[in-house]
């Protein structure tokens, strides 16, 4: 029988750390604040190259990888099939990655950006100009690069997962480049390090979203509650529902949450196309933003401001490839274990192309209202993010479409399962990450038992709300874009060793019989 049981030296190190700085945030957050402002300074104007060039460098693997010879190459072997359909794969590939940010960001930023432009770029805020070009930096936060800083590591681990037979590891990507020494006791620890990564990017992500809930209740309803206890009703409410699903497994609870959360944005984006202003103006602006998004593609995503230095490329673009490379490694571990019986041109094409596809609309359609909202006269928006902030833009957008009142408790549940979604992803690997067994043999699901996921589910959640009400949420987030360096580290390793054992799959691949090919 396969036995399982707990690998300490993956589970102690992340969550003593992580309880360490929960403890520090809430009892000194300034003093932690300040050291995470100072290391997070020095990052930025020293390692911003590298973030600039890896993240690049990532998508060029992604498609080397999907339109070369490598892309036949059928995750599981010749004969194996996929273990759900293509519709439910890309449901639960999009809404584990980034849901949450969706919503949050798809108002708020793009009318930043058309506020506040770059320094460099050519016009002033709040101009026609501004319209123009505001989409095309989301489109760069949010679309292809992100996705495969998700992609390119999970694809490789993928291949040495299902068709090498190694173990569901992080540093399983380095057997290519190292062999055995790859597999030996020092994988517990760097899983270590990129399970405290996830949870200091998703301690940020949950309070984010903690915080557009209990500001959108009182925003939206006029609710008389402290915000602190109203935060901590809506993350007791995730931690429970999270946890709940992530118990039922990946082929259960996950897949229905994911394909409802999905649903739900259908829902928005269409309604908003239909009924949020001049259906001609949201067409044109998303053919124009993806026109000018392709244009300047790649002489903004290796743009450093080398003379310029006006820390718009530091406090925007590093900053977003700092956050999502710290979830990178643990999106795309999860993402592994959807991958059988897809090839590897499949693989990229769901988690890569199509999410950046689906982002484009979803992100255009939203911030080109919200800019055309603006152009004519209508401040309430932009007044509401200046008296609430970020987190009220999309209530406050959705209250300028007509059935607003039905629209906004249908956002709110929205933003439920988008959190849910996420986080019960990441509750899964990282529980499964902490089990270690006497076979490690290849499969999908039902991996760790049920209380290292309550564990992991309590620790994400309560890291949110303590680090929101101690005010050190902004550190931990800067923790997440300075370990982030190493994690990008990790992911440009593991895609040189997929550049190795995609080369030569035949010497890897043991589901492969001596003559057979794909």
């Amino acid at each position: 029988m396969n036995q399982k049981h707990v690998n300490w030296l993956t589970f102690l190190p992340p969550a003593i750390a992580l309880g360490c700085i929960i403890a520090v945030g809430a009892l000194v957050p300034k003093a932690l604040d300040n050291s995470m402002a100072a290391l997070l300074d020095w990052v930025n104007h020293n390692c911003d190259w590298f973030y600039c060039l890896g993240m690049f460098l990532l998508m060029v693997f992604c498609l080397w990888a999907a339109f070369g010879k490598c892309g036949k190459i059928r995750l599981g072997g010749k004969d194996a099939k996929p273990e759900m359909s293509f519709w439910k794969w890309f449901c639960v590939v999009l809404t584990s990655g980034m849901a949450v940010g969706i919503t949050y960001w798809c108002v708020a930023e793009p009318l930043s950006y058309f506020q506040t432009p770059p320094g460099y770029a050519g016009y002033e805020g709040g101009t026609i100009e501004a319209a123009e070009g505001a989409l095309r930096y989301v489109l760069l936060h949010w679309t292809l690069i992100p996705f495969a800083c998700f992609t390119a590591g999970a694809v490789v681990i993928a291949f040495l997962y299902w068709n090498c037979k190694k173990p569901f590891s992080i540093s399983t990507g380095f057997y290519p480049l190292i062999g055995e020494k790859a597999l030996g006791g020092s994988r517990y620890l760097v899983n270590a390090l990129c399970i405290f990564c996830l949870c200091c990017g998703l301690g940020t992500t949950l309070g984010l979203a903690v915080d557009q809930m209990s500001v959108g209740l009182q925003y939206t309803m006029g609710l008389n509650i402290s915000k602190d206890v109203l935060a901590f009703i809506v993350c007791v409410g995730f931690a429970a529902i999270g946890i709940l699903v992530a118990c039922s497994g990946l082929h259960k609870g996950v897949t229905y949450v994911s394909t409802a959360n999905m649903y739900l944005f259908l829902f928005f984006l269409g309604f908003t196309l239909l009924f949020g202003g001049n259906l001609h103006t949201i067409l044109g602006s998303i053919i124009t933003s993806t026109g000018k998004y392709l244009g300047f593609l790649i002489p903004e995503a290796l743009n450093t401001e080398p003379y310029t230095q006006s820390g718009w490329v530091a406090n925007q673009t590093v900053f977003y490839w700092g956050w999502w490379v710290a979830f990178g490694p643990m999106v795309g571990l999860f993402q592994v274990k959807l991958a059988k019986g897809r090839t590897v041109r499949e693989y990229i094409l769901v988690n890569m192309i199509v999410p950046g596809i689906f982002l484009t609309i979803w992100m255009c359609t939203f911030g080109s209202t919200a800019i055309s909202y603006t152009l004519a006269g209508n401040t309430s928006i932009t007044d509401a993010i200046a008296s609430w902030g970020s987190s009220v833009a999309f209530f406050a957008f959705l209250k300028n479409l007509p059935l607003s009142v039905i629209l906004i408790p249908v956002a709110l549940i929205t933003m439920i399962f988008s959190i849910v979604t996420q986080t019960e992803a990441e509750i899964l690997t990282v529980a499964d990450m902490c089990v270690a067994t006497d076979e490690e043999l290849a499969k999908s699901d039902n991996m760790a038992p049920a209380w290292i996921k309550v564990i992991w589910g309590l620790i994400m959640s309560f890291m949110a709300y303590i680090l929101l009400y101690s005010g050190g949420l902004a550190a931990v987030q800067n923790i997440s874009i300075i370990i982030g360096v190493l994690m990008l580290l990790i992911l440009l390793v593991t895609c040189a060793g997929g550049i190795k054992a995609f080369r030569n799959y035949k010497e890897y691949d043991v589901t492969l019989e001596e003559d057979e090919d794909y």
